[in-house]
């Protein structure tokens, strides 16, 4: 089942007054998105002994530290702690008794006990009217205790009722966005391909490569996505700036070597002499040099040896810093050759 339909499901859950489903809901939801401070919080209000929340978290937190650790158990313990601390007293005689101890599936039996008890405390008939008012006193005073009971498992239920839903929701907005951003970054690979599949097969194909390797879950194509970045920057170097050979004086006045493996410099000076001076220009140039820094630093990772190679997350992090690069200067260019 995808996210989608476990929000919707936590929705016709809710409509249905079905508050421990409703939860296992949520539960199923923040474990799919690896949300573990809400997946602690949910498992509180399912299981609320501290022994069964750790087992049954441990395997959603081994991974993380144990800093980190404490603190999803701590603030999860703490948001139950607020839940369940009610604005009265459970025990007319024991003020400081505030502190409902009750899991969502004990919630709905527990009602329907003590409504059906209520029901049932009723005066014998045929008694003495002295009998008569000494057992309603006693039954009257037995009944505003169970309806102080009956009060708090309606508080409890009202409050997981609305953490579901605000969970609920806040997860449905968080998908929304996240599909937006996805068209966005579809756009972006996509205009990025379109430009250089008309201009080089050369880097559109090192591209396509780079594309495949990343969405692979093996971490060994980590170092081979990292070195498909690279080449696909060459290439991208190459088409726009052909190597030259020796020290070139450049637009900025200094001699630099643009040669066949100083592509980062040929890129630079690409943008120096095509570009007009703007914000856009700059930015590209920032840009481009951030991107040379990141690649440079994975690439010192990568050339220590395999135990220390560069993590297939960071590799992907340098395949959206290309194509976000190659995007605005694809834009830069197109826009130059309309005006």
């Amino acid at each position: 089942m995808d996210k989608e339909q476990l929000v919707q499901q936590i929705y016709d859950h809710l409509e249905a007054d079905r508050v421990e489903n409703a939860l296992m809901g949520c539960l199923r939801l923040s474990r799919s998105i690896k949300d573990h401070l809400n997946t602690a919080t949910f498992l509180w209000e399912l299981l609320y002994k501290r022994q069964d929340v750790v087992r049954a978290l441990h395997p959603d937190v081994s991974d993380l530290t144990v800093e980190a650790q404490t603190f999803v158990l701590k603030t999860s313990h703490q948001r139950w702690l607020d839940l369940h601390t009610l604005d009265f007293a459970l025990l007319p005689d024991k003020p400081d008794h505030n502190i409902f101890r009750i899991t969502a599936g004990e919630l709905d039996p527990e009602l329907q006990q003590w409504e059906r008890t209520i029901a049932e405390t009723v005066v014998p008939p045929n008694m003495d009217p002295y009998d008569t008012a000494a057992f309603t006193d006693s039954y009257n005073e037995k009944k505003a205790n169970f309806r102080l009971r009956v009060k708090a498992l309606q508080t409890i239920k009202v409050r997981l009722k609305a953490r579901c839903l605000d969970y609920a929701s806040q997860v449905e907005r968080q998908l929304d966005l996240q599909r937006k951003n996805q068209g966005f970054l579809d756009l972006v690979q996509n205009e990025v391909n379109n430009f250089f599949k008309a201009r080089s097969n050369d880097v559109y194909v090192k591209l396509q490569k780079a594309a495949e390797l990343a969405v692979t879950p093996d971490l060994e194509d980590a170092a081979l996505l990292l070195t498909e970045v690279r080449r696909a920057l060459k290439v991208a170097a190459d088409l726009l700036y052909t190597p030259v050979p020796g020290k070139t004086l450049c637009a900025d006045g200094k001699e630099r070597d643009l040669g066949e493996e100083k592509y980062l410099n040929r890129l630079q000076e690409f943008l120096a002499q095509r570009l007009k001076s703007s914000t856009s220009k700059e930015l590209l140039q920032a840009e481009l040099e951030a991107l040379g820094k990141f690649l440079d630093r994975l690439n010192n990772l990568a050339s220590k040896g395999v135990h220390a190679s560069v993590a297939l997350a960071e590799a992907k992090q340098g395949l959206v810093g290309l194509y976000f690069f190659l995007f605005n200067l694809s834009q830069q260019l197109l826009q130059n050759a309309d005006s």
